[in-house]
């Protein structure tokens, strides 16, 4: 069933009315005519809507009944990826979003290869970047949309999650051999910050500066992996612990 997300003051009179890409995939793609059932997910709800009238720029629905579901995690996981080179980025935040990740902030690093300096090229990026998370929303059956943050250094970063309360900092590091990744979820925490490396993993000195605020530098195993895969594995983890995925 196609799943719309909107703001709670877009529901007036018990309608809704979807407009943009989303109206446009309905009545180009789908193919979808009045009558049509689907689903509207605003912030605080979601609804079961029929389709009554199909215009050339958007699509009217009347709201039937309010679903009482909740697809939500308890937990709130960030994920901050190293930005990798060609298109792994889609891949990492669509995969993030099934599992559940609630945020993304794309990542600049010491190694990191991929060097975007022009602003329109970053918001360009950005946008890209958001679609795919919003799509993999409504295959995923999310009740919101994560967001994917503006690009950020790790000093940035940094400075972020130090304003942040009950937080957990998790580093899978390919040269650490001393904490496995359980072992420093034995503390229960609402949020978890979730920094995995570019292709290049990280520099030593980064390192160092997670480890000045408190990270848990960890090891996901004796096999390295892929930046594309640790950090997928790493929040699939932390949600098998929490009993999210049960």
């Amino acid at each position: 069933m196609f799943r719309y997300f909107c703001a709670d003051d877009q529901v007036k009179n018990n309608k809704v009315t979807v407009e943009g890409g989303d109206a446009r995939h309905l009545k180009t793609i789908l193919r979808a005519q009045p009558g049509d059932i689907l689903s509207i997910v605003t912030e605080s709800k979601e609804y079961r809507a029929e389709i009554e009238e199909i215009r050339e720029e958007n699509i009217v629905c009347s709201l039937l009944e309010e679903i009482m579901s909740n697809n939500e995690s308890k937990i709130n996981i960030t994920l901050c990826q190293g930005i990798p080179k060609q298109t792994k980025m889609e891949t990492i935040i669509q995969q993030n979003v099934e599992i559940g990740v609630k945020r993304f902030i794309p990542l600049i690093t010491e190694r990191t290869v991929v060097k975007i300096k022009d602003k329109d090229k970053e918001e360009k990026k950005l946008l890209r970047w958001q679609k795919i998370a919003k799509e993999s929303a409504k295959q995923s059956k999310r009740n919101i949309v994560p967001t994917v943050e503006p690009i950020m250094t790790v000093n940035q970063l940094i400075e972020k999650i130090k304003l942040e309360e009950n937080v957990s900092v998790l580093v899978p590091y390919e040269l650490e051999d001393m904490k496995p990744l359980k072992e420093a979820l034995k503390e229960p925490k609402e949020n978890y910050y979730l920094v995995i490396g570019p292709e290049g993993g990280f520099d030593l000195k980064e390192i160092e500066m997670f480890k000045e605020i408190g990270a848990h530098i960890v090891t996901l195993g004796k096999r390295i992996l892929r930046t594309e895969t640790a950090g997928v594995v790493t929040s699939a983890i932390v949600m098998y612990q929490r009993g999210e995925l049960e």
